[in-house]
């Protein structure tokens, strides 16, 4: 967590909380701005707005952090409860499975974190007794939440339901099914209520689409056994050779310095997991994890509950974006632990911590390299100097004077926005986003390019376009709302951050 301070970038790490800002601030999502995913996630994290605005982002990016770490222990404590396995180990699995989950990711809020966040624990909740209703009822309410976070966890209630039917769960799964249909449908009420329920319909398919889920819930894991087949046959004959050769304590030992070796590796070779984790070791984990938990079902039916996590960590990975199963890697560590160790399940401490150290060094090595930042040693300006809201946060010197330019530009103009995607514009600059929406890529508009082309001429807005044309997300093919401003309005200011643009 002391790495939460250091590195912003414009998009990704305010997409969600500009929303919150939104809402928080009277839009309602679907009716009064394009939101293409469930907008659950952005409500969460406008809470606490309601505390406090200047530190509402802050509390939302450590958040992160403890969501992770909530999660895994959830799930451990569900797993541990289920297979019948020493208590005493929880913590430990829980560790290491959100380490792995936190890697180099950005803290943020993010919909992929908050639905498993409020899937574990309606899971934990439904499965905390399911002889009583009342609890049932409780965790069906929070799977209902995290099904709002994001499209691809709508398949995780009904999974519950099916685990449920296998154990004979009967009064279970009906109390789950009535009471997920009362929430359900209390939902469509609300939102029609308030004229958003056929926007909420369109909006929610119009860039998610079957070929998505083939491609990332299928296609991804397929690719991720082709592109590294020979490194598998020498991880399972150097496997064999631990295990046949070495006690399970040192086997166990040797797979988890495997595992941290390759995500050393990936991080030397690319400052970030980002893009060679999606066809990576986490996807070959997650597989090997489900194919030890189809083969332990057939012999007992506890083992079911592996396969319901993992199904869960095949939802979080369905993504048009970061497709990857890595964001709860708790259920492919305690598979490891349990092929190491068999079901006594006994780790020595000085095993327990020397894995956790290497952990550890891992995510502090990971981290010295932001999200779409510059290395950590460069990130020595603190943004709280120009902006009070990201009090704590520090960036690199180019990032720095950017924000500085920012602040000049809100001083000198008012009913502005800013395109194409720096999200956090106007939750620091303290004003309202005009239009509702701060992340303009094409998909994000879900193909109501020209509503919003005539509410930049409505409101008669000054706009500040970010010099975009060389950004690595090719903003000139992805922002066309953008590319109308620089092609069509006056630019009447150019400096080195930003242009400023009024209507001709």
């Amino acid at each position: 967590m002391v790495y939460g301070p250091y590195g912003i970038e414009e998009g990704d790490m305010g997409s969600i909380f500009g929303i919150s800002w939104s809402m928080y601030n009277g839009y309602f999502p679907h009716r009064d701005f394009v939101y293409i995913k469930p907008a659950f996630s952005p409500f969460f994290h406008s809470l606490p707005l309601y505390l406090t605005e200047d530190y509402a982002y802050l509390i939302n990016r450590y958040l992160y952090f403890a969501q992770v770490f909530a999660y895994s222990y959830w799930a451990s404590v569900i797993a541990f409860k289920f297979l019948k396995l020493p208590k005493k180990y929880i913590y430990f699995i829980a560790i290491i499975g959100a380490i792995i989950s936190i890697h180099n990711y950005p803290p943020m809020p993010w919909n992929t974190v908050d639905g498993l966040f409020f899937s574990i624990l309606g899971l934990f909740f439904v499965t905390k007794n399911l002889k009583d209703w009342k609890w049932i009822v409780i965790g069906t309410f929070f799977l209902f939440l995290g099904a709002l976070c994001k499209q691809s966890f709508y398949f995780f209630p009904p999974l519950v339901g099916l685990f449920l039917i296998y154990r004979k769960e009967t009064k279970a799964f009906l109390i789950l099914t009535v009471s997920g249909l009362l929430f359900t449908s209390l939902y469509i009420l609300f939102f029609w209520s308030q004229d958003a329920l056929q926007p909420f319909i369109d909006q929610m398919f119009s860039f998610t689409s079957g070929s998505s889920l083939i491609k990332t819930g299928v296609k991804s894991y397929y690719l991720a056994v082709k592109f590294h087949i020979l490194y598998i046959a020498v991880a399972l004959i150097a496997f064999w050779f631990a295990k046949k050769y070495t006690s399970k304590h040192i086997t166990f030992l040797f797979t988890n310095v495997l595992i941290v070796l390759v995500l050393v590796w990936l991080y030397y070779k690319y400052q970030s997991i980002y893009k060679p984790v999606k066809y990576g070791i986490i996807h070959l984990l997650w597989i090997l994890g489900i194919l030890f938990s189809l083969m332990k079902s057939l012999q007992d039916k506890k083992y079911t509950i592996l396969i319901l996590l993992f199904s869960l960590s095949w939802c979080a990975s369905i993504s048009n974006g970061y497709n990857t199963p890595i964001d709860f890697s708790t259920p492919s560590i305690l598979v490891v632990a349990l092929i190491c160790l068999g079901e006594t399940f006994s780790i020595r401490k000085w095993t327990a911590l020397l894995i956790t150290s290497l952990y550890i060094g891992t995510f502090y090595y990971g981290y010295q390299f932001p999200y779409r930042e510059r290395p950590r040693f460069e990130l020595i300006y603190p943004l709280g100097d120009v902006f009070p809201r990201l009090k704590t946060i520090k960036t690199n010197k180019k990032t720095f004077d950017k924000y500085i330019a920012l602040k000049a530009l809100s001083n000198k103009y008012d009913n502005y926005t800013i395109l194409p995607s720096m999200t956090l514009g106007h939750y620091i600059t303290n004003t309202v986003n005009p239009i509702g929406v701060d992340w303009v890529f094409n998909h994000h508009l879900a193909d109501d390019l020209e509503k919003y082309k005539q509410m930049l001429r409505d409101k008669n807005l000054t706009i500040f376009i970010d010099n975009f044309e060389n950004h690595q997300d090719n903003y000139e093919e992805s922002s066309l709302l953008t590319v109308y401003v620089v092609n069509h309005w006056k630019l009447v200011e150019k400096q080195e951050h930003f242009r400023v643009y009024q209507q001709p």
